[in-house]
């Protein structure tokens, strides 16, 4: 695909990257020029994904596998499967996040270091790769180009503290033969109270984890607002002072234009004048 590419250039130079690509293929296949021609801008946090799976394609390999092994686990608890293996799959999963978050944070898209809420948007991007499938393989491929919503599919690795261990089962006392129907259904009784009480700790982790990771980037996007309203007033001020400037300088011209045109005037009438002197003389 020619707009692969496009995807290794520096976040700055992808639009003039993708016209110029676009523009040529137009000479051999206007669908696809038109097609490339539409390709959207990826964000920071996506750029820098994109450049860690180019640079470091064992890092997202290594979380992909994660991924599905995570998926994998859930499956198994959520069908009354013990909750070891979840918690292993999560700690796991979580360990592949970091390390690719450790590599994309020294990136600087566009010559910027990502900001608090773009990390968090990335971070929330690579965990919900266990879930999407047409999010892994964006990623896989290094062309990523916007991030997921906080609270997916698979939200339990956005917690940052351990799975708990599920309520541990208690040893039935030594019973009479003929209680040992009574003793088998307590036992499933109990389990199946476990098992539910897993369930409810899991939709209480996925809450929580959502509700910080959306925290964090309405915070950071607020921080981002207030930048960009003040970026934008010093942009204004320096219009401002750049259109006063403007107008000054065609008043500057105006005037030398009239300067200059009396003085050419008076020119004229001084070489009549020489003129008219040196026939009297001749």
């Amino acid at each position: 695909m020619p707009d692969d590419e496009l995807f290794a250039l520096p976040l700055e130079a992808f639009i003039a990257g993708r016209d110029k690509l676009a523009k040529e293929l137009r000479k051999s296949d206007k669908d696809a020029a038109a097609v490339l021609a539409k390709l959207p801008k990826p964000t920071p946090a996506a750029w820098a994904a994109n450049q860690v799976a180019r640079e470091e394609p064992d890092l997202i390999a290594t979380l992909l596998d994660a991924g599905a092994a995570l998926r994998a686990a859930q499956d198994a608890a959520l069908a009354g499967g013990g909750a070891e293996n979840l918690r292993t799959a999560t700690q796991a999963e979580r360990r592949a996040v970091d390390d690719v978050m450790r590599v994309a944070v020294k990136l600087k898209p566009a010559g910027k270091p990502l900001s608090r809420a773009m990390a968090d948007r990335l971070r929330t991007t690579l965990h919900a790769a266990a879930g999407d499938p047409e999010l892994r393989a964006a990623l896989s491929d290094g062309r990523l180009v916007g991030e997921a919503q906080a609270g997916g599919t698979w939200p339990f690795a956005l917690e940052t503290t351990d799975l708990p261990a599920p309520p541990p089962k208690k040893k039935p006392a030594a019973k009479k033969k003929a209680g040992k129907d009574d003793d088998a259904a307590e036992r499933e009784a109990e389990e199946r109270a476990a098992r539910e009480r897993l369930a409810l700790e899991d939709e209480l982790r996925e809450a929580r984890g959502t509700l910080k990771v959306r925290e964090r980037v309405a915070k950071g996007a607020e921080e981002d607002a207030q930048d960009a309203a003040e970026a934008l007033d010093a942009a204004q001020a320096a219009l401002d002072q750049a259109r006063k400037a403007v107008d000054d300088a065609k008043a500057e011209k105006e005037s030398a234009q009239r300067v200059l045109k009396g003085a050419r005037k008076e020119r004229d009438q001084a070489r009549d004048t020489v003129a008219r002197l040196e026939e009297r003389l001749d």
